[in-house]
């Protein structure tokens, strides 16, 4: 679907001519123009489709950041059991020490 911008190229043809262009010249310049604001103008269907590419993006972005958090809080629950089993190897390595020097 084409944008539609309000342009009338005759009229600028007409106003570039008077103001001394040639008329070869008048006329590329509409047409550039017109191309120019043909393909440069979001349509509807364009803001839409954007949209709806941002959404997804969003809800793409909401999942990663929940299995981001998961993975988080798993492995802080690693660490836990790990610096736990640690500690209590390292009160038995203690109680040991003690138990022989004496």
């Amino acid at each position: 679907m084409a944008a539609q911008v309000l342009f009338n190229p005759l009229a600028y043809i007409d106003r570039l001519t008077r103001g001394g262009f040639s008329p070869e010249q008048a006329r590329a310049s509409a047409e550039a123009l017109e191309t120019a604001f043909s393909e440069s103008v979001a349509t509807k269907t364009d803001v839409a489709e954007l949209k709806h590419g941002t959404d997804l993006l969003h809800r793409d972005l909401a999942e990663a950041e929940a299995r981001l958090r998961l993975e988080i809080s798993q492995s802080k629950n690693d660490i836990l059991r790990w610096v736990f089993g640690f500690n209590l190897a390292l009160i038995g390595a203690v109680f040991a020490i003690i138990k022989f020097a004496h």
